[in-house]
């Protein structure tokens, strides 16, 4: 009995060490994820996901009298983070949110940065190199093999070849994944971004709107704030009170201003969050996206 009781006990370490039953490793790092979201693991509020391999809970808030939504995220592989695009690369094809989150396998996916409205920054979207034209009114987010966010920052008139010279430093120790030129970084390494926004992108930055950040609070953690505004008939936020939110809300260690107005968008589970009274939003070129490894 004592022999199989030690082969018993041999047994259940085992099992314990091993993933949970369904569940994948790293996921391919292009093209859609292979997984769509588990359907049961959507909460009854419909505000919430847990499948074991992604969480995601979604807290809607009154402040200022305009909507804003708290979208806390966890992951437990940095490939669950990626990009989806409306388009072929090279292509100005625009599409529905909730389209691009489908054709996804998206569980959450969040507005992008529309690079395809502009010209200028450094882009990659699933470490495929979309535009390299730096430009230092444009903060660079870099997303790394790690899922860690890396906000670069360069002072005016910087000229392209330091800048490419940063990015270039920056992938001798890690690789892209993904990278976004909208910004401005709002919060750098947990502290707060000082800077003459008329030097920065254009983004309405004193005027109140809808409004779009994506955080890390932590090692595959992440936290966005979405808000609405004028287009929903309430006031908005500018970009400081944004950051004021972010600093309030605590925990923060790199925010970073995406693109907003109508663009603003959350999507969980294929359903539109946000602005729930527009049966639809506007026709957007990217999202952020997380995906389950659970297989079906």
């Amino acid at each position: 009995m004592g022999k199989f009781k030690t082969l018993m006990i041999g047994a259940l370490l085992l099992m314990t060490a091993l993933p949970a039953a369904g569940r994948g490793d790293a996921l391919p790092l292009t093209g859609a994820a292979p997984y769509p979201p588990v359907e049961s693991a959507l909460g009854e509020d419909g505000l919430s996901y847990d499948d074991g391999s992604i969480q995601v809970r979604i807290e809607p808030e009154v402040v200022n009298d305009t909507n804003i939504f708290w979208v806390s995220v966890k992951i437990t592989d940095p490939s669950q983070l990626r990009t989806a695009l409306a388009g072929p690369k090279g292509s100005k094809v625009l599409a529905q949110p909730m389209t691009i989150a489908k054709r996804a396998n998206a569980v959450l996916a969040i507005n992008g940065d529309f690079f395809t409205s502009h010209n200028s920054g450094v882009v990659y979207r699933q470490g495929q190199m979309m535009r390299n034209v730096p430009a230092y009114t444009r903060d660079e987010l870099l997303i790394d093999e790690n899922g860690d966010l890396h906000i670069l920052a360069f002072p005016p008139h910087t000229g392209k070849a330091k800048i490419a010279e940063a990015i270039a430093a920056f992938q001798e120790t890690h690789e892209i994944r993904e990278a976004f030129a909208f910004g401005p970084g709002l919060i750098i390494d947990g502290k707060v971004q000082e800077f003459d926004h008329r030097e920065k992108v254009s983004c309405d930055y004193m005027n109140r709107a809808q409004r779009a950040v994506f955080c890390q609070t932590g090692p595959m953690e992440y936290l966005f704030l979405v808000t609405e505004g004028k287009e929903q008939f309430q006031p908005g936020f500018t970009v400081p009170e944004c950051t004021e939110l972010l600093v309030k809300r605590g925990g923060v260690q790199q925010a970073y201003n995406l693109d907003g107005g109508n663009s603003a968008q959350i999507v969980l589970c294929g359903e539109k969050i946000n602005a729930a009274q527009y049966e639809k939003a506007r026709n957007i070129a990217d999202m952020i996206c997380f995906a389950t490894t659970v297989r079906p």
